[in-house]
């Protein structure tokens, strides 16, 4: 059964009055180390499309009005989004609202064994949680509105990884797995105490993809970050922020992963209603981290 705990009630409280289609709302500061944000979108029947950039988090999304498709099959009602190599787009049908947890790169698989090793890919909740999840999702259907939802899919993160779970000492896993990657390449295994090989062979079967391919996106995530936070800024200093060997790099990354180049997705950004409303909340996202970086993105190095 589902209680409340005292640090998800600020939910409740939340401004939901904000004119945007997307409303960003920082996480209780016990769920920081598993969530980055939670976010409501409410976007209108005139938007046909939703625009993903290729990422590291993954979201869980419970939808409570209109119809969307990714890649010609319908998005469940409530589906975990994984982490994903490519650009994505999503295709909507009338008006669209949902509500959805963005979690922490490390926190997909430590909360769902299920979820170790897949990238691109849509799944219903209810196969990664199982029965319990018809009760969780009855809550937030029946909830009193967009606060009231978070706050129950907050609280059903909490208790699901209470002692004794084992969802902690897997996100430590993944972390180890994570800071052995910002190694050099000949020391990443030795930290873990595996040849190169066994190391690069175990961290695809994590994360579902090899290392450098996991920090190529988590920079191209934290550029895309700053881009929007400062969108008035240099490019060349920007690429050089982020570790790109210059201008020319940073922007084949951006419209290989991205699939628009830079100076697009900003423009687009600033739209209220935009079908990069995804990339205005992960640069929210990353902002509210507390000046910390994301996963994944400390040490990168130019590739």
């Amino acid at each position: 059964m589902l209680t409340t705990h005292p640090e998800s009630r600020h939910l409740r409280h939340v401004d939901m009055q904000n004119a945007g289609m997307q409303r960003l709302v920082p996480v209780p500061s016990d769920l920081q180390p598993w969530l980055m944000a939670a976010v409501v979108v409410n976007a209108p029947a005139a938007l046909a499309q939703s625009h993903f950039p290729a990422m590291v988090a993954s979201m869980l999304v419970v939808r409570l009005a209109g119809q969307v498709v990714c890649r010609g099959a319908p998005v469940p009602q409530s589906a975990w989004m994984s982490a994903s190599t490519t650009a994505t787009v999503y295709e909507h049908s009338g008006p669209v609202q949902a509500v959805g947890l963005v979690l922490q790169p490390s926190a997909a698989a430590a909360l769902f064994a299920s979820a170790r090793g897949v990238v691109n890919t849509l799944r219903p909740l209810a196969d990664l949680v199982g029965p319990g999840w018809a009760e969780v999702e009855h809550a937030v259907r029946a909830a009193a509105d967009d606060g009231a939802r978070l706050q129950v899919l907050c609280d059903f993160i909490r208790q699901w990884v209470a002692p004794p779970s084992p969802c902690e000492a897997r996100r430590q896993q993944a972390l180890a797995l994570l800071h052995a990657a910002n190694d050099d390449a000949k020391d990443a295994g030795q930290r873990l105490g595996l040849s190169q090989r066994q190391f690069e062979r175990r961290f695809v079967a994590h994360w579902g993809m090899a290392p450098k391919q996991f920090q190529v996106i988590a920079r191209l995530n934290t550029a895309l970050g700053s881009a929007l936070a400062a969108p008035d800024g240099p490019v060349v200093e920007l690429a050089v922020d982020q570790g790109y060997y210059d201008q020319s790099h940073m922007a084949r990354d951006v419209r290989r992963l991205a699939g628009q180049p830079l100076q697009a997705l900003v423009q687009g950004s600033r739209r209220p209603v935009t079908e990069h409303w995804p990339l205005q909340v992960g640069a929210q996202a990353q902002q509210g981290q507390l000046g910390q970086p994301p996963e994944g993105s400390a040490s990168l190095r130019r590739r």
